[in-house]
Parts: structure tokens; C-alpha cells; sequence
């Protein structure tokens, strides 16, 4: 799906944690949080979100696919986002009303798939803390080139971007082995067509883990005159291992951010304004 500028140091996974089904990667349910960061590096909360999602191996087929919430005995149907099988549960202005909609509990996945035949796999979202919210800080962004820091909108397109994010301080190992907590950074270009991934687990591919500090974005897929987006994730998880398929209860926070390459462009490359966002948590509500 992603063209990846890859230059992360891969986690190595316990001997349990590898599916050895070939339909599914993981299934995930997860409570988060959006927030936007200004030029001046201030960052504003967009809304609260639920979803559901079912990641397929590369030539995985899941069929068919839906989600029980506790709060109802009728399965909701997973839709196909191409990468995943998902489910969105709107966009709520505070925790408290994503709460009253999509409260903890037993979240139910049932699937059918070639290598694992009809599964009912239970995915418990609960929030560890005694107090509070269970999601985490809202990161804050931070961009580099040859050493130095770089505002957002003064990207030097000739050179790679090192993109940090403030301290993962929520985040975990794993007591049960299968998956730390995990962090994700992601850039689209103006068009919403994601160009740069830091990678998911199981796909034999690196990614990036709470221990991680850096995400490096090569030069080559950025271009003079032209607008880009940038999301860093911090995703604390509570992880589980049924059917041969790894399930994590997820709560997550996300950060996004636009950037302006500088120069000038010489041909039809030039494009200084996001046209479409490559997700919809960066709108205020939905």
C-alpha cells in the first residue's frame, strides 16, 4: 500500500507472537484521541474516535467480517479500506461522549478466513489506570534537517526530515510478550496518498515501538512548492493471542501536522495546499 522511507531499527518478536494462520496480521479495537499542531507548535484536540479494524497478510482473504459492542446483541459489519477490514464509530467532541457511546467492555470480532475457519476472538477494552483517562498525552512534533531544527512550514525538500516526537511516557513493554506498545508516523502528500509509513507489526517489515525516538523521511519523495501532512501515534495496548491471531485493545492519541516544502517548482509537480486529508481524524467532527 505505502511507498515507506524506512530507516527504523525492527523490534524482534517472541517465537508466540507470529501468526502462523496466513489470512490475518492482527485485529485491533481502540479508543483515540485527535489533535491538530499549530506552526507555533501549540496543539488543539479535533475529537474523540471509536474503530475496529481486521489487518489481512498479504494475500489474506476475511469473509465474512463484523464486531459485537457490548452494548448491543446486533453484529456491526466491517467494511473493506483496502489495507484493513473496518469499522468507525463517529467522532465525539469529548472523551466522555465517546465514552457514553462506545464504553468498555467486550468487543466481539466475528470472521470467517481460510486458515482459521469461523472465529468468535473477544477483545476486552478496558482502561489500566485507576483514574482518568486511559488515552495518552497528545504528542507533540518535532522536525529536523542536517541537524538542525526546521519549521513546519520551511521544509528544505533537498534534504532528508528526522521527525521526533515528544516522550512516549505511557508506554510499556508487554507482560505477555506479543507486542510493546506501539507508535506510528505517517506522511501524505497534498492529494491524501499516503507516501511514507513507519510500518505495522507482523508484516516482516521494521516499526516503532515506544522505545523509539526518530522516523527519518527521505529526500526523494518530497518535491519544491508542494504541501504535505504528517500524524504521529502513540498507541498504548492491551494485548491478547486466540485462534492464532493477535488482538490488541488499544488506547491512542494522534498528532497531525502540515508542512510547506520551500523553492520552487519547475512542471506540474507544484501543489501548495492539502487538497484531501489522508484520514478523517483530522477534521474537527464527522
Amino acid at each position: 500500500m505505502l511507498r515507506e522511507a524506512l530507516f527504523v531499527v525492527a523490534f524482534a518478536l517472541p517465537p508466540l507472537a507470529f501468526p502462523q494462520q496466513s489470512d490475518i496480521t492482527f485485529i485491533v479495537a481502540g479508543k483515540t484521541s485527535n489533535h491538530r499542531q499549530q506552526l507555533d507548535g501549540s496543539v488543539k484536540t479535533l475529537n474523540y474516535h471509536f474503530f475496529a479494524e481486521i489487518f489481512r497478510q498479504s494475500d489474506g482473504i476475511v469473509s465474512p467480517a463484523s464486531i459485537r459492542p457490548p452494548f448491543t446483541a446486533s453484529p456491526i459489519d466491517f467494511i473493506d479500506g483496502g489495507y484493513a477490514l473496518e469499522m468507525h464509530g463517529g467522532r465525539y467532541s469529548s472523551e466522555q461522549e465517546l465514552e457514553a457511546n462506545y464504553p468498555d467492555g467486550d468487543y466481539i470480532f466475528l470472521f470467517s478466513a481460510p486458515s482459521t475457519g469461523s472465529v468468535s476472538q473477544t477483545v476486552v477494552m478496558k482502561n489500566q489506570r485507576i483514574s482518568g483517562s486511559g488515552l495518552p498525552a497528545a504528542p507533540q512534533i518535532l522536525l529536523s534537517q542536517a541537524g538542525r531544527s526546521v519549521a513546519p512550514d520551511s521544509i528544505n525538500p533537498a534534504l532528508d526530515l528526522v521527525v521526533t516526537w515528544s516522550e512516549f511516557s505511557e508506554g510499556r513493554l508487554d507482560p505477555l510478550g506479543i507486542m510493546d506498545d506501539l507508535l506510528f508516523v505517517i506522511m501524505a502528500n497534498c492529494e491524501g496518498e499516503r507516501i511514507a509509513h513507519s510500518g505495522r507489526p507482523f508484516e516482516n517489515t521494521p516499526y516503532l515501538t515506544f522505545a523509539d525516538e526518530s522516523f527519518v523521511i527521505g529526500a526523494e519523495i518530497m518535491h519544491p512548492e508542494n504541501a504535505y501532512q504528517i500524524s504521529v501515534e502513540h498507541a498504548i495496548l492491551n494485548t491478547s493471542f486466540e485462534h492464532d491471531v493477535p488482538a490488541f485493545a488499544t488506547f491512542a492519541t494522534t498528532t497531525f501536522l502540515d508542512l510547506m516544502t520551500t523553492g520552487s517548482a519547475t512542471d506540474e509537480s507544484v501543489c501548495p495546499n492539502i487538497l484531501e486529508h489522508f484520514d478523517t481524524g483530522q477534521t474537527v467532527l464527522q
